[in-house]
């Protein structure tokens, strides 16, 4: 081993803290020589290790009865869907790299987050995504927008799965700097799920896929490989969007799960090798050696750091038994991956790098994430957080002209149609995925050779965070749950993303906190554990000159299942003359509403209302309601209020509507409020008396607001105009704001 021993400067050159570098040496029982101090630097950075998070990601609820694998055990959350079959899932970040190369960023996003669902063994079957950009008057968000979009449609095409759903919200609150987080969905026979461990002393540990090259060893891999001026960039643009390896990987994992034991699989991230062995064997209690100079590689004249901690994308550490090595050479042979045994399983708790048979590392397997040895902190919390007051709507003039307000309304991105970004991606596969004709609250997935369906959404309203980061963050994972009942489910489980901004900024960490204790709260109170998910820190954006901290923005993806085809349910409106009734409590409300920031022009004000007893009973009723065949659609009341829901219900089959507002509540705040907690649904004339019947035996209020249309819109005897005017102008905003 070196003899080489690196100084505290040295530590604190990369990263390292004093108390880190003398917790190293406890560890060790020595000082680390150089190249261990550069794999701790790594290894404990906040990317790899979420110290400055982990704590608070320890108190939320993730057991639950259908959870086969808990969040932190493994690289995805996975649920039982019963009929021997599991979905696992999961939802990341790739934000810094898609305010560099945004169309790159977004591809190589989702092909982080598809390795971990397939690594387990599952076969990808949809991708989710929430999307948030720049005040859209400023050029740079339309072109952040239309290249993650596009490198979004790229992965698309060339790994052939569908992106079904998601969310696209805009707010100077991500000025230059875009959130862009994926979520992966897969599903796999139960008996065919793959661990991420190494155990059983002398078996093998394998490297499949990509040839390793320099990516990422000294700086992020975008900047190292495409901004640095370098005369012979390690690999290509064109390489990097090159989604092929991952298609080739798949096939591997699939094959090799077919016809041999595996012990476990690794994806290789950000950590490099050195990482994702140290994860294999802390899962599986035991320990690891490794042959560097057995690496595979790209390029020549790489060093034992190099390979050790590259980020070269599309490779996997895989653990099997000695005799199956032959079976597994013959598999790789036939595929364009490369493939080396570089190491076996041991019994001492270590991971061991050996380089020309000499130890050049050596590191205990509790240094990782979640070992017992890896660094955990809490930031300082910001006590005196401003409550922001509640907008008293009697201080303002009630509209002249409604009419005016919805046009108004209708150029606002954030309520306008995503239809243009939802077209552009691929149909090829969506009739074999359960999608319906019609829309629904949330995105449908075929379970293969079962009765059930699998369901999915994405959700987060960034103003509500603004707000109040306690109640926003309960509200993104109640509408999630609402989504996912609207559309006939039963809520599962959810992986989140937390993205926030600089964690050493005492307000930033409040929100962070306060985002965690929300999601935790509403996870109790709908029986939804967290199954995984990813932190993002340090987003920052430019204002003026100063990086400021972007919106807290806790992105909530969540998986449920419809356990009877015949419950699927849309929500478009399909009869002329059905009635349409509103389920839940109007409320004089439009705090944080898309209303208040477009036409009142206030951007900070309360959260909207929200009380999570009342959205138990209305999901519940509405589970009800679908099951006993009651209503013909559904649609949940959430962003740009109820107008908004009854135009999107309409807008599928052009129907209009004709309603009539309460006489008790403001109306502005009656069309345009965003209060939780309620829902629309349209009724067929023959079922109106069982419906309020049935809904008479329940504690949820509700009251008929009118009925469908042939085509007009009409609110208290006044015409809004056609439904084909109000849908041009709703879908064609988006395209008209891209093309400038």
């Amino acid at each position: 081993m070196s003899v080489t021993i690196p100084t505290i400067e040295e530590a604190e050159k990369l990263e390292l803290t004093s108390e880190e570098f003398e917790k190293i040496k406890v560890l060790l029982g020595r000082h680390p020589n150089s190249l261990e101090l550069q794999l701790f630097s790594r290894l404990w950075s906040e990317h790899a290790s979420y110290k400055n998070s982990i704590k608070w990601l320890a108190t939320l609820p993730k057991g639950g009865e259908d959870i086969l694998v808990k969040a932190g055990d493994d690289n995805a959350g996975v649920v039982d869907l019963g009929d021997g079959n599991a979905c696992v899932f999961k939802v990341e970040s790739h934000n810094s790299p898609c305010a560099i190369q945004p169309r790159l960023g977004a591809l190589t996003g989702l092909r982080v987050v598809m390795r971990d669902i397939f690594s387990m063994g599952a076969k990808p079957s949809a991708i989710l995504s929430s999307l948030r950009f720049g005040d859209g008057k400023r050029d740079t968000a339309r072109w952040l927008f239309e290249e993650v979009a596009e490198g979004i449609c790229e992965f698309e095409r060339g790994f052939e799965v569908p992106v079904l759903g998601g969310e696209t919200f805009f707010s100077r609150g991500y000025n230059t700097t875009p959130i862009v987080n994926n979520m992966a969905i897969g599903v796999v026979p139960k008996d065919k799920l793959i661990n991420g461990k190494a155990e059983g002393t002398d078996n093998l540990i394998l490297v499949v896929g990509a040839r390793t090259g320099k990516d990422g060893v000294d700086t992020d891999v975008f900047e190292t490989d495409i901004l640095a001026e370098i005369d012979t960039p390690p690999v290509s643009i064109e390489q990097m969007m090159d989604v092929s390896i991952e298609k080739e990987l798949l096939e591997a994992i699939q094959q090799m799960s077919a016809s041999v034991d595996l012990v476990g699989i690794q994806p290789i991230g950000t950590q490099g090798v050195v990482g994702a062995a140290l994860e294999m064997a802390g899962r599986g209690n035991s320990g690891i050696h490794l042959d560097v100079e057995a690496i595979p590689e790209r390029q020549q004249g790489l060093e034992v750091k190099d390979l050790l901690l590259s980020q070269t994308w599309g490779r996997v550490l895989v653990c099997i038994a000695p005799s199956d090595i032959e079976k597994v050479k013959s598999i790789i042979e036939r595929l364009q991956v490369a493939m080396a045994v570089i190491g076996k399983v041991t019994d001492d708790g270590k991971v061991m790098c050996f380089s020309e048979k000499e130890v050049v590392a050596e590191m205990p397997v509790d240094i990782a994430m979640n070992g017992k040895s890896a660094p955990v902190y809490e930031r300082d919390i910001d006590e005196d957080i401003e409550k922001l007051p509640a907008i008293n709507l009697d201080i303002y003039d009630e509209p002249d002209h409604y009419p005016d307000v919805v046009k108004v309304m209708l150029s606002n991105l954030n309520v306008a149609s995503k239809g243009w970004l939802t077209n552009k991606f691929s149909s090829q596969t969506n009739s074999d995925n359960g999608n319906f004709d019609y829309p629904s609250d949330a995105a449908f997935v075929n379970i293969e050779g079962s009765d059930k369906t699998l369901v999915a959404t994405m959700d987060c309203n960034s103003r509500y965070m603004k707000s109040d980061a306690l109640i926003g963050a309960q509200i993104a994972v109640a509408e999630a749950a609402r989504n996912i009942v609207c559309a006939g489910g039963r809520p599962i489980a959810l992986s989140d993303c937390l993205n926030y901004g600089n964690p050493y900024d005492s307000k930033v960490y409040r929100t962070f906190v306060d985002s965690v204790k929300g999601i935790t709260k509403a996870c109790n109170d709908f029986g939804v554990p967290v199954v995984g998910g990813n932190v993002s820190f340090y987003n920052q954006r430019s204002e003026n000159g100063q990086l400021k901290p972007i919106t807290p923005t806790p992105v909530i993806g969540m998986v449920g299942v419809v356990d009877d085809e015949k419950h699927h349910n849309t929500l478009s409106f399909r009869h002329k003359g059905d009635m349409i009734f509103l389920v839940g409590q109007s409320r004089n409300d439009v705090n944080s509403s898309e209303y208040a920031s477009s036409i009142l022009n206030i951007k900070k004000s309360a959260a909207p209302y929200y009380n999570p007893e009342e959205e138990k009973e209305l999901q519940s009723t509405v589970t009800e309601m679908i099951k006993d065949g009651l209503v013909r659609s559904v649609h949940d009341v959430s962003n740009g209020g109820l107008f908004f829901s009854l135009l999107e219900s309409s807008i599928p089959l052009e129907f209009g509507f004709d309603i009539t507002s309460d006489a008790e509540i403001r109306k502005e705040a009656f069309l345009f409020g965003e209060s939780q907690s309620r829902v629309v649904v349209s009724v067929s004339p023959e079922k109106q008396d069982d419906f309020v019947d049935f809904m008479m035996s329940t504690q949820v209020p509700f009251s008929i607001l009118g009925h469908v249309t042939k085509g007009e819109v009409r609110i208290d005897d006044e015409s809004y105009g056609y439904i084909d005017e109000l849908k041009l102008a709703f879908e064609q905003r988006l395209e008209n704001w891209v093309q400038g």
